[in-house]
């Protein structure tokens, strides 16, 4: 499910800001863009987030505002920049240029400045951690808060297509009717009425509407819906929900297919649309 949270923290060596963003995603994700200070927790933090997030493309963002400029600072190495320095003069003097030109370049030099990234004291990690966990409360908040608008979503369609079944039920006698009808005018039209054996047409009338019946595909699909609103209720999965969507689109289909007649087919539309809808809703339910 998609989601946003976001914390600060200010302390006394920094000020933190941490933000959690989600997309939609069948599988876990976690991309991480935190200051080089802290990338030796990097495995820990996808450990400790790996476990509250089931599923999804998440973005994990620390920033840090150091409030004394000298922690940003990193220490000369001196033994290592005098050594080269004195290379650089002698090269300098055998090149015959002027002192001091090829100095720019010193602090390019690998390991001209001493590394202060895993300086980090276990008190101030658990300060950016204690920030990291507050914007995950505000994330699951922001979640749930989606997560009820978006069950409210999906009841409404269930119970569209429950309707839509009811009123497939009301057209049921007239195409029924009309079955019967168009049948017996085909036979009128090729053989005189004497020819006829109503008992006959009668038995092959039955067994073909029975072939045509969706009375059990009506039931089965009412059912099914019922079932969606109970397990939505109930917190269930977004995986569950999607097995009971496939069954509630294969009874529609079913339908569909043995209708042959136009007012139905116009409904089995609308329900093929509401289950889409119900679909890719589910793509943000956990």
């Amino acid at each position: 499910m998609t989601g946003f949270g976001q914390a600060t923290g200010d302390f006394e060596k920094f000020m933190v800001k941490a933000e959690i963003k989600a997309l939609n995603g069948k599988f876990l994700e976690i991309n991480l863009r935190t200051p080089k200070i802290i990338l030796n927790k990097e495995a820990e933090l996808r450990n400790t987030f790996g476990k509250m997030l089931e599923r999804g493309t998440v973005t994990l963002s620390v920033n840090l505002e150091f409030k004394n400029p000298g922690d940003l600072l990193q220490p000369i190495n001196k033994e290592v920049v005098n050594f080269y320095l004195n290379e650089i003069h002698l090269i300098e003097h055998n090149l015959d240029v002027p002192k001091g030109s090829l100095t720019g370049s010193l602090f390019n030099i690998p390991n001209a400045l001493q590394s202060t990234e895993n300086e980090l004291s276990e008190a101030e990690w658990k300060e950016i951690l204690s920030v990291l966990m507050k914007a995950y409360n505000a994330f699951e908040l922001f979640r749930k808060q989606e997560g009820a608008l978006t069950e409210k979503e999906i009841c409404a369609m269930v119970s569209r297509i429950n309707s839509l079944c009811d009123e497939v039920e009301i057209l049921e006698p007239e195409r029924m009717k009309g079955v019967r009808d168009r049948i017996q005018g085909d036979l009128e039209n090729m053989l005189a009425k004497d020819q006829i054996d109503t008992n006959r047409l009668e038995q092959e009338l039955i067994y073909y509407i029975e072939k045509m019946d969706i009375a059990e595909e009506k039931l089965r699909l009412k059912n099914h819906c019922d079932y969606f609103l109970q397990t939505i209720s109930e917190n269930s999965t977004g995986k569950k929900l999607g097995f009971i969507a496939q069954e509630m689109g294969r009874e529609i289909n079913t339908m569909g297919a043995k209708a042959n007649f136009f007012p139905i087919q116009k409904k089995i539309v609308e329900m093929k649309d509401e289950l889409e809808k119900i679909k890719e809703q589910l793509n943000n339910v956990v």
